[in-house]
């Protein structure tokens, strides 16, 4: 009997559970109580694993939002009772609320961790539209670490699969997200585009809390081009969105954003007013992200009052909670603020240390904005600091970044995207109007009738009605999957251009590979067999020094037919993509040396001087075989091209974060057509060198592949009559 009650309870406690967003505060934790006492006494009673596992689910999501803390603990729970029942679906739900209640705890590592192992259920079940739901939660989670790249290929992955099942609220998300990391890499163009169209979709959705997080983005973007009271009015009508909703979360981050409309435009109590308002509306969500940047903007602000202490106080318990969060975008720009205000104390030292900080890590994540902001204030101090090389350099920077993020072109563009936007609301409300005005004179129209055929007027109307509806919604959805095949159509072309690119390529390559195998290889190997069968045939009549003469033109021959060979076997080795780049810490010094000594014979031959002027205790960080193969085929080709008693030189050029090789000599010198062409694939080339040495070029391909393997780049300075200097770049590190 006891069984059959229990048995009663736990199905009323879970409807209780699944009914729990249209619950009360109280009614929520009458749930919980229940659910947790059933669970307390999981142990005098005869509850199954499996009940066990639904209960934990239950509690885990009704905790979502109130305590993340028991949120996590009865996931967790349910997680290790699923993974003991060895049933994959019993793991999906504690999977998903472990990945968004780290997200709301901005662990977004942790996030990633669970809803990636939730993808690749979906992906064993061959579930598209929840694998894709979860790419879109992934790429959300990277764009908030920071690995926006990662990011957006999650997002390009999810909308392809959205787009396929016409799953138009997963496309507005994705387009959402895509635009955001749009925005951060600068593209203003690309970014307001995706989140018109996704707009788009939330209104024809009728969904709120998309239309409002629209406002929101679009908001932002106008923010950061300058067009603060477009974005105040995006964020205002957001808010009042999000206040309709009971967004807590969304409402404070839509307050903080509206403050920093009055900071931008100089009003800073408003700004302030703003602010404090924000931070205490976030007491009662306890969130650390919406915290740190409430209290960071408070620093700024005062930083500008010009009240440096208060603001230095602030910023220095915004950087402890950034720091907990590992968020590197808000951090570049805490570090940023601490810079300019330690510039305001006269403290130059501190102030340049903090911006490089801010710097780097804006560097690191492709912060374009961040970046510009960066240089522009680390110009300000070292001009402060008397430091004026370092001001010019970080202003050119700043200057540089301007012309980018400032783009004239990018307002107008952004300007004619919104006009568009707001003529096709504008037409779609005119529509509507229309459309009621002609509903009303029918209406009346219809009173003037015989009142036996009302009723039959009344159901016509709601069959033309009904007909007039789906009509539509199949027009809107015909629409949406026409625009959808039209942007597949221009990816395919695009893809196509590709590929004739890459095949084009692939052919120069073939006819590359052809000719010196039908040509520039089968001709050393005649020479040898003709050199051979003559000394073979007049041996007995040559006198000694002839012998030794034959003999050195078939050794001379050998070795160029070898370097040759060489070349062109370790050239067709990087085609198919064998050659794996394996970095090393390389002394410079020793490298060049070897490689004289190696050549030397060769240059005493010629009787060509060869030295190095690489200083000891210079190092970089590269592919040693590959370096060791591009100096030993720069070195050869200046032994070739020198006459007898030339010079031949290596040198480098040390940089901040490369060093430069630079193989010199006072040869033949190289024209200007052949420059343009010589490291090119397609355009043969072959002068033979100062002896007749022969040549195909392959050596400089072979070199301009290496080089670019290491992450660096090649060129050359030549003259005819006056020599040649080539150089290649290396990392440091």
């Amino acid at each position: 009997m006891f069984k059959v009650r229990f048995h009663i309870l736990l199905i009323i406690t879970f409807l209780f559970a699944l009914s729990a967003s249209a619950q009360t505060t109280v009614q929520k934790q009458k749930t919980i109580d229940s659910l947790e006492h059933i669970l307390n006494s999981s142990f005098n009673t005869s509850i199954s694993n499996k009940e066990i596992i639904l209960i934990c689910d239950s509690l885990s999501q009704l905790y979502l939002k109130t305590n993340r803390n028991k949120a996590i603990e009865f996931a967790i729970r349910s997680l290790k009772s699923a993974e003991k029942e060895k049933d994959i679906n019993l793991e999906i739900k504690p999977l998903k609320n472990l990945g968004e209640v780290y997200f709301r705890l901005d662990d977004y590592e942790k996030s990633i961790e669970y809803y990636t192992r939730l993808a690749k259920i979906y992906e064993q079940q061959n579930k598209e539209l929840e694998t894709a739901h979860v790419y879109s939660h992934l790429g959300a989670a990277n764009t908030q670490w920071s690995k926006y790249d990662i990011a957006k290929s999650y997002y390009d992955k999810s909308i392809n699969i959205c787009k396929k099942h016409q799953d138009f609220a997963g496309i507005a998300m994705c387009l959402s997200g895509l635009a955001n990391i749009m925005t951060h890499w600068g593209d203003y163009e690309l970014a307001l585009s995706q989140y018109l169209e996704a707009l788009k979709f939330w209104e024809e959705m009728g969904n709120l809390t998309g239309i409002a997080q629209s406002y929101n983005n679009i908001g932002m973007l106008y923010q950061e081009i300058g067009e603060y009271e477009k974005a105040n009015d995006y964020y205002k009508k957001g808010l009042a969105i999000f206040e309709e909703l009971n967004d807590t979360w969304s409402i404070v981050n839509m307050i903080l954003h509206i403050g920093d409309i009055y900071l931008k435009t100089e009003d800073y109590d408003k700004a302030l007013e703003y602010y404090f308002k924000a931070l205490e509306i976030e007491k009662g969500i306890h969130n650390k992200k919406l915290k740190a940047i409430a209290i960071s903007n408070i620093g700024e602000a005062y930083n500008k009052k010009g009240e440096f202490l208060k603001a230095l106080d602030y910023q220095n318990k915004a950087l402890k909670l950034k720091e907990e969060l590992g968020d590197k975008k808000r951090l570049s720009i805490t570090y940023s603020e601490l810079g300019i205000i330690y510039n305001n104390l006269g403290d130059y030292e501190k102030s340049i240390d903090f911006l490089k900080k801010g710097l780097e890590l804006a560097l690191e994540i492709n912060s374009n904005y961040q970046i510009n902001t960066s240089y522009k204030y680390l110009s300000d101090v070292y001009s402060s600091a008397g430091d004026y090389e370092n001001a010019f350099y970080c202003f050119n920077k700043y200057t540089e970044g301007s012309e980018q993020v400032n783009s004239m072109e990018n307002k107008k563009i952004i300007g004619q995207l919104q006009s568009q936007y707001q003529l096709e609301k504008k037409e779609k409300e005119n529509q509507i109007l229309r459309n009621s005005e002609q509903y009303n004179e029918a209406q009346i129209r219809i009173q003037w009738l015989i009142i036996g055929l009302v009723s039959i007027i009344l159901i016509a109307s709601f069959i033309l009605a009904f007909v007039f509806k789906r009509r539509e919604q199949q027009k809107k959805k015909l629409n949406v999957q026409l625009a959808l095949k039209n942007k597949e159509i221009e990816q395919q072309g695009e893809n196509v251009q590709k590929l004739n690119a890459e095949l084009q390529e692939a052919n120069a390559t073939k006819d590359k590979f052809f000719s010196i195998v039908a040509h520039d290889l089968k001709n050393p190997f005649n020479s040898l067999i003709l050199l051979t069968e003559m000394l073979l045939d007049d041996i007995d009549t040559l006198t000694k020094e002839e012998i030794v003469e034959y003999l050195e033109k078939i050794k001379t021959s050998s070795e160029n037919t070898y370097m040759l060979l060489q070349n062109l076997l370790d050239w067709a080795s990087s085609q198919t993509g064998k050659h794996k780049v394996h970095p090393e810490k390389i002394d410079e010094k020793s490298l060049a040396l070897e490689m004289l000594s190696l050549l030397l014979p060769n240059a005493e031959n010629k009787e060509i001087s060869m030295r190095s002027d690489i200083p000891a205790n210079s190092y970089s960080f590269a592919d040693k075989n590959m370096i060791s193969t591009v100096l030993l085929n720069l070195l050869s080709n200046a032994i070739k091209f020198t006459p007898r008693k030339g010079k031949i030189n290596i040198s480098f050029i040390n940089k901040k974060s490369s060093h430069v090789f630079v193989v010199s000599d006072n040869g033949v010198g190289i024209s200007e057509k052949d420059r343009k062409n010589l490291f090119r694939i397609d355009k043969k080339i072959q002068n033979k060198g100062t002896e007749k040495e022969p040549g195909t070029g392959l050596g400089l391909l072979l070199c301009k592949e290496f080089v670019e393997k290491n992450n660096g780049h090649i060129w050359v300075e030549s003259e005819l009559g006056k020599g040649s200097k080539f150089f290649f770049s290396i990392p440091v590190k």
